[in-house]
């Protein structure tokens, strides 16, 4: 894998690299319930197979990533670039946990999303996206992320360590 010969820019002078990941789809599932998660985040390329992720602590993709995490197990994942407009605004929304983003999706195109399954991770992959990657969050790992500019060009945040993904497909 060498996700480097994407285009990732640096958007800003400021920015702390560049960011592969800012219309991005990442999918995990919940290790006890089998809930499907979709959400939109923040993603920084560090390396041709690292990415750093930023996740407020209460969004539940970072909730599932902990639960793997206090069993000392990596958590599968998967992260779409240039999936279906309509799944890009679903994945952005809040929605209570336990609730699947594909489903709503689905509820809202009126027919089920589309999806092949990961060979690596056993995730629900949209069919149609253009890219997409299989990876893992590293428990206990993490790397400097940020800053990262705004749309308006200001910085919310400095550099902080947040976790990592090692991509493996």
């Amino acid at each position: 894998v060498d996700l480097l010969k994407f285009p990732a820019p640096r958007f800003h002078d400021g920015d702390g690299g560049r960011y592969i990941g800012t219309g991005d789809c990442l999918i995990n599932a919940d290790p006890d319930s089998g809930f499907i998660n979709a959400g939109t985040y923040r993603i920084q390329l560090h390396e041709n197979n690292l990415l750093g992720l930023w996740m407020s602590p209460g969004q539940d993709g970072r909730l599932i990533c902990a639960k793997y995490w206090q069993q000392g197990k990596s958590c599968p994942v998967v992260v779409t670039f240039g999936q279906d407009p309509l799944l890009f605004l679903v994945a952005g929304q809040s929605m209570p946990y336990g609730l699947s983003e594909f489903d709503y999706y689905g509820g809202l195109r009126g027919a089920p999303i589309d999806v092949i399954c990961g060979e690596l991770t056993g995730l629900p992959i949209p069919a149609y996206a253009e890219i997409a990657i299989e990876g893992e969050f590293l428990p206990g790992q993490g790397k400097e992320e940020g800053a990262f500019s705004e749309w308006a060009g200001y910085y919310a945040s400095g550099e902080k360590m947040e976790p990592l993904i090692k991509v493996h497909r």
